[in-house]
C-alpha cells in the first residue's frame, strides 16, 4: 500500500515534515520525496510542493495516518488558542 501526502511548502512547518520522516523512521516504512511546482490559487504563483510517498504495510500505513491526523489537531488547537503559556516547575522546591 502507499501513502501519499503533498504539502505545501509555503504554508507548512518544518516540525510537521520532520514528525512525519520521524515517524516512517521509526516504523521502517520505504519513503519518496520529490518535488513538484504547482499554481497558488490563493496566492496567485507558483509553489513548490513537497510530495512523499510512503511504502508499507496497510496496518502501518493506516496507523501512521492516524498519528499525523491527531498531530494535525493538536496543531490547530494550538493556533486557534490567542496565548500558548508554558512553564517549567522546581520538583525541590515543589510540596504537596
Amino acid at each position: 500500500m502507499i501513502l501519499e501526502y503533498k504539502v505545501d511548502e509555503l504554508s507548512v512547518q518544518g516540525a510537521w515534515l520532520k514528525t512525519l520522516y520521524d515517524l516512517v523512521e521509526e516504523l521502517n516504512c520505504k519513503c519518496q520525496t520529490f518535488m513538484e511546482e504547482k499554481y497558488n490559487t490563493n496566492r496567485n504563483c507558483f509553489a513548490p510542493v513537497r510530495v512523499v510517498k510512503i511504502f508499507g504495510s496497510n496496518t502501518l500505513l493506516n496507523w501512521l495516518k492516524l498519528r499525523m491526523e491527531r498531530y494535525n489537531h493538536f496543531v490547530d488547537s494550538l493556533n486557534s488558542q490567542d496565548v500558548f503559556c508554558a512553564s517549567f516547575l522546581d520538583e525541590e522546591n515543589e510540596e504537596f
